[in-house]
């Protein structure tokens, strides 16, 4: 059911410097190319310009134009949620039944939906059940709904699904063990993999030689498709015992890193034609639910509970830090925007020197910040799991 405030009047424009529209960005690869916002915060912090609570979950934010859009579970309900980024007023909230999968976690929603900015734009969303919505990104308004388990034969993991839906050109992207190819504005199912076990990852398109490729996490690992016809092309084993890969593929050229916790650590891979060679393994880079990011030649991601540097060419650690909890980072301009798991914020520079942050501000209250921060337009988004989001002010 759509619930709309009927009172804003929404521009969901053609995706630009300010947007990110979807996990991880444009290209996923959790790196902004906005620039001139500030990375150093003012005497008392930077200025919180607004609000609201949209229920429980991990949902990340996705912003195009002036919407923002995420999701929430409350009171036997999820929503997904669009708020207007001026002011965080609800535009419009899409509710369902739904369970809360809190099971050893707080639970609600955990996919951040996508947001393809055509005419009309439309909005992609993944429940923890496996439903998958393309809503009206200006009403809310269902354009289909589907099931992956029933329409497309695949099967739903322990914790629900978490992976989100990635948009690349004219088709979603969904790693649901077996990646589903699927027409954006039919829902009509193009292809589908082979069978690689549960997934919670999300897949990403990428270029290598002048080829379109995707990587994928499933439980089995590293898994490299053709987006033309979704044939496998290689593949790597990275599986855990208890089949959970949460991490996204984290690529540079033709070198991708993948990562796990429960002390599996991390591979640095290469794609030398349709063969994947191991360059590097490590336990220093154990991805629990954060996704590492690649900055001049360098990985930053959280080891558990301690952010590191790591020399991509090599492995080695160039420093760690403890103290921030599970967070989670992005990159933007030459900096990482990290939120720690207690709620703070922080800006620090994405150098291989040592960890150095310009500004610190604790912004959300009450522990157990597990979501990505979002930076889009001079502003910073960031979620805590009970629901609240935040937006802070960075512009200079």
């Amino acid at each position: 059911m759509t619930m709309s405030a009927g009172c804003v009047a929404l521009n969901v424009a053609a995706l630009d410097v300010g947007d990110w529209a979807q996990w991880r960005g444009p290209r996923g690869d959790g790196i902004s190319k906005e620039t001139g916002w500030s990375a150093e915060f003012p005497d008392g912090g930077p200025r919180i310009v607004w609000q609201q609570n949209v229920g429980v979950g991990y949902s990340s934010t996705s912003v195009s134009g002036n919407g923002l859009y995420t999701a929430g579970w409350n009171d036997g309900h999820d929503a997904i949620v669009c708020l207007d980024t001026q002011n965080g007023e609800v535009v419009w909230r899409h509710t369902y039944e739904s369970k809360k999968f809190d099971n050893n976690h707080k639970g609600g929603p955990a996919s951040t939906p996508a947001v393809d900015a055509g005419a009309p734009g439309r909005v992609y969303f993944v429940s923890r059940d496996g439903r998958l919505f393309c809503l009206n990104a200006e009403s809310g308004d269902p354009f289909w709904i589907k099931s992956l388990t029933d329409e497309f034969g695949v099967e739903a993991p322990s914790w629900g699904f978490s992976g989100s839906p990635f948009i690349d050109r004219q088709t979603l992207y969904i790693d649901a063990g077996r990646i589903l190819a699927i027409d954006k504005l039919s829902g009509d199912l193009r292809w589908k993999s082979d069978d690689y076990g549960v997934a919670y990852s999300t897949p990403v398109p990428f270029n290598v030689d002048d080829r379109r490729l995707i990587a994928a996490y499933p439980v089995y690992g590293l898994v490299i498709i053709d987006p033309a016809s979704g044939r496998e092309v290689a593949k790597y084993e990275w599986r855990l015992d208890n089949k959970v890969n949460v991490a996204t593929p984290v690529i540079d050229g033709n070198r991708l890193f993948v990562s796990s916790n429960y002390d599996k650590g991390g591979v640095l891979l290469e794609l030398a034609g349709d063969e994947l060679r191991v360059l590097w393994e490590t336990r220093r880079m154990s991805n629990w639910m954060a996704t590492c990011v690649v900055h001049d030649g360098n990985l930053f991601g959280f080891d558990k509970g301690v952010i590191r540097c790591l020399d991509l060419a090599t492995g080695q650690v160039q420093w760690s830090q403890r103290g921030l909890g599970k967070g989670t980072l992005m990159a933007a301009d030459g900096r990482l925007i990290i939120m720690s798991a207690s709620g703070e914020l922080i800006i620090a520079d994405a150098t291989p020197n040592h960890f150095a942050p310009s500004g610190r501000a604790q912004i959300l209250e009450g522990g157990d910040c597990s979501t990505v921060p979002v930076l889009a337009g001079g502003r910073i988004y960031c979620r805590a799991t009970s629901g609240q989001v935040v937006c802070v002010d960075v512009t200079k």
